[in-house]
């Protein structure tokens, strides 16, 4: 059996990499959102200061530039503590709670005009809304609220104060509404929208530009980790067959199987794609040549096992493999699946029963015949003799196997 692969900080389970293909630059857009929204903000006091210096209190206008000195600092000491790119919801959550200190601040100095200034909190509460959630939203929201309490309080009736606040809170609490189901309403279409282009409609695996994103980043972090990985070239023998007779219905459903059978033999982070019409692919993570190889001898007998009945006729159903690993057999990402994809023809053209296992000194590349035809005769492209023990096999039946040693060509 395949060992399974420990958790490493480079390799990546399906959902963390279905995450970090797209999901990422919808949460740098919106964390860089919010970081406008601060600077924004610092713009309108500092206009509003300008505009309003002759009816402020005394000493009112130097204090609240004193104010925005400081919220100009903290909006570049977050920057620089916690990027854009950074995981999580703190730094989105630290700047809400500097811009609310901030507008606290400058309400409690404009009196006696300060309470429209009230209405700056909405940037505070759409940020909020639209980057941190629902819980979050309310925290900001209830202490937005006690706030506008003390103030009120601490400068007016106390009896006056619940008609007056509720009048500022409740537009806000509308605004925290609409913009929370506006912007869930946005993430569930654009995650449909991901849905559909990364993934092939047929057999609800990943599409070739959704494996290749994947693929490369695992290959940078593989190369830089010093890591193994395979890949895993199948194709769907008699495809075109079916199709020819007994129509397309019944080749989908050919492909639908041979999809199930991939998926119970992977783990969590290998990943698997539809490569073309019978192709599939698979990345596994920490998985040498004799590992994949493994693999692919239990989906080639689930394939077989599970096989096809249509009208009373049972089809048979088998599949052609080719396997190729980094670093063995090639540093660059684009040439172990060309390897890959080379064993995988070269497979299906050495002829069927009994099986074949091709080691290429060439390409570097395997290849596992699953299939069965007798071997062609007569004069072959390869030089091919037979060999007891020099590729030992997991039963003594594919001792007796044809060994290709040395091919012409690939």
């Amino acid at each position: 059996m395949r060992r399974r692969a420990p958790r490493r900080l480079w390799s990546l389970s399906a959902a963390q990499a279905q995450l970090s293909h797209g999901a990422s630059d919808e949460v740098r857009a919106i964390a860089r959102t919010v970081a406008e929204l601060g600077w924004l903000l610092l713009v309108l006091v500092l206009a509003y200061a300008a505009l309003a210096r002759r009816s402020l209190p005394g000493g009112a206008t130097a204090a609240i530039l004193g104010g925005s000195l400081v919220f100009a600092a903290a909006l570049i000491a977050l920057h620089t503590l916690a990027p854009i790119p950074a995981r999580g919801q703190w730094p989105m959550l630290g700047r809400c709670w500097a811009m609310a200190a901030y507008i606290t601040w400058v309400i409690v100095q404009a009196a006696p005009d300060r309470w429209p200034l009230a209405n700056l909190y909405h940037l505070v509460i759409i940020a909020s809304a639209a980057a941190l959630g629902a819980r979050a939203t309310v925290l900001n929201l209830a202490l937005i609220a006690a706030a506008l309490a003390l103030i009120w309080s601490a400068t007016g009736p106390a009896a006056g104060a619940g008609p007056e606040l509720s009048l500022i809170l409740g537009p806000m609490a509308l605004i925290a509404y609409v913009t929370a189901r506006l912007t869930a309403d946005i993430r569930s279409a654009i995650e449909r929208i991901r849905f559909i282009a990364e993934t092939d409609e047929l057999t609800r695996l990943y599409n070739l530009r959704a494996f290749m994103h994947l693929a490369e980043r695992l290959h940078r972090q593989a190369k830089r980790y010093s890591r193994a990985y395979a890949l895993v070239m199948i194709d769907s023998d008699n495809l075109k067959a079916v199709n020819d007779a007994h129509g397309h219905q019944t080749g989908n459903e050919l492909l639908k199987r041979t999809t199930a059978c991939i998926r119970r033999e992977l783990r969590e982070t290998d990943v698997a794609a539809r490569y073309g019409g019978d192709e599939f692919i698979l990345l596994l993570p920490e998985t040498s040549a004799q590992g994949a190889r493994e693999l692919s001898e239990r989906i080639r007998r689930s394939v077989a096992d599970k096989g096809m009945e249509v009208r009373g006729l049972r089809i048979a159903t088998s599949v052609s493999v080719g396997i190729a690993a980094f670093p063995d057999h090639g540093t660059d990402l684009r040439s172990i699946m060309n390897k890959a994809d080379q064993a995988m023809y070269l497979s299906k053209k050495t002829g069927r029963k009994p099986r074949y296992r091709v080691r290429s000194r060439l390409s570097g590349a395997r290849a596992v015949e699953f299939r069965g035809v007798p071997r062609p005769a007569g004069p072959h492209p390869l030089k091919i003799r037979k060999a007891r023990s020099l590729i030992p096999g997991p039963s003594r039946r594919e001792r007796g196997a044809w060994c290709v040693k040395r091919p012409v060509s690939l």
